[in-house]
């Protein structure tokens, strides 16, 4: 199996451990009793709302940042034309 095939076999994997973790988090664990065992594997509840918030904010910070690194290099590339153009 070729590294690429690997790698998004790995990943597809994470993803799915995360979401089953995650669905189970917020959609079982409020119909179980607090004393059961079940409990201790999971976060407290108030983080099943502020990670998937900080989640959210550092992705669009990354998106954000990449597009504004993409555009400034782009004016530099049309920049550095135009002064070879009137050279």
């Amino acid at each position: 199996m070729a590294l690429d095939k690997l790698i998004g076999l790995a990943m597809l994997a994470v993803a799915t451990a995360v979401f089953a973790y995650y669905t189970a988090w917020v959609f079982v664990l409020p119909f179980i009793d607090e004393s059961n065992v079940l409990n201790s594997f999971f976060l407290p509840r108030d983080y099943a709302i502020k990670l998937p918030i900080l989640l959210l904010l550092i992705g669009g910070l990354g998106v954000g940042s990449f597009i504004g690194n993409v555009l400034i290099k782009n004016a530099q590339k049309e920049k550095l034309k135009k002064s070879k153009k009137t050279q």
